[in-house]
């Protein structure tokens, strides 16, 4: 009888460790081996996580990077912005003479001039007066030396400002042929008083077989009575404009006799 008892228990015993060794090697469903058809084993993929975004900045700052500027060249040479930066050219100094008035009983006229400028002896002052600028007075030292000249043509008949423009025409033909270069320019109508007329700007050349001088001109013919008068200024061509003031002044009072 105790015999039969000690089997029955150690039966029991046995069954009790089967059951526990089957319960732990059973696998957890996401290693599980499948066999396909051919008879080879694979394993189920595993699944890739996606990286998390970074979010972003929600101060409304823009994110630059800097890595891909490309930084200034400290050896370019800056280019002006016109007109914020562009170089202020030097202002030309506005003349400052002192006039004298000249009255010429020959030409019938009279005008100011530069109280310094000198009368050219050497023309016939009875149809044509020249004055030179001192060469110690000259904006441009070893320029040309600025002078203006005024003559008067006697014609003996009533002169139109046609026959004014003929004249300056016929003076600008000679003007080229006393210059090495001569260019004029465009043809104007222009007056002096009530004597009207025309007018003519021009540039030139003059060499004196040492240099070469470059200047500019302006000329104006005009018709009073049985005469034609022509006031002309020939100077240095980087100081034109400043010359400029003393034939302006000329032509503004210049009165007929």
């Amino acid at each position: 009888m105790k015999r039969i008892l000690l089997l029955l228990a150690v039966s029991c015993l046995l069954l009790t460790g089967c059951a526990s060794a089957e319960s732990q090697a059973t696998p957890e469903p996401d290693s599980l081996i499948f066999a396909p058809a051919g008879g080879e084993t694979t394993a189920e993929p595993e699944t890739t996580q996606e990286p998390t975004p970074t979010p972003a900045p929600v101060s409304g700052d823009v994110q630059l990077d800097f890595s891909n500027l490309t930084p200034d060249d400290p050896s370019a040479t800056p280019i002006p912005v016109d007109p914020i930066d562009k170089p202020t050219p030097t202002p030309m100094p506005t003349p400052n003479y002192a006039y004298k008035t000249y009255t010429s009983d020959s030409l019938n006229i009279s005008f100011s001039i530069p109280y310094t400028w000198l009368l050219n002896p050497n023309t016939n002052q009875t149809t044509t007066l020249q004055f030179v600028e001192p060469k110690s007075e000259m904006m441009e030292p070893d320029g040309y030396q600025t002078r203006l000249t005024i003559e008067k043509v006697n014609t003996g008949l009533t002169q139109t400002a046609d026959d004014a423009r003929e004249r300056l025409e016929t003076t600008l033909t000679q003007l080229e042929s006393t210059f090495t270069s001569f260019t004029p320019y465009t043809i104007a109508s222009r007056s002096i008083g009530d004597a009207k007329g025309y007018y003519c700007y021009y540039k030139a050349e003059y060499n004196d077989g040492t240099k070469t001088y470059q200047m500019r001109g302006r000329i104006i013919v005009v018709a009073h009575e049985k005469a034609l008068y022509q006031v002309r200024i020939t100077a240095p061509q980087n100081w034109y404009s400043y010359y400029e003031h003393v034939f302006r002044n000329v032509c503004n009072t210049l009165k007929f006799n």
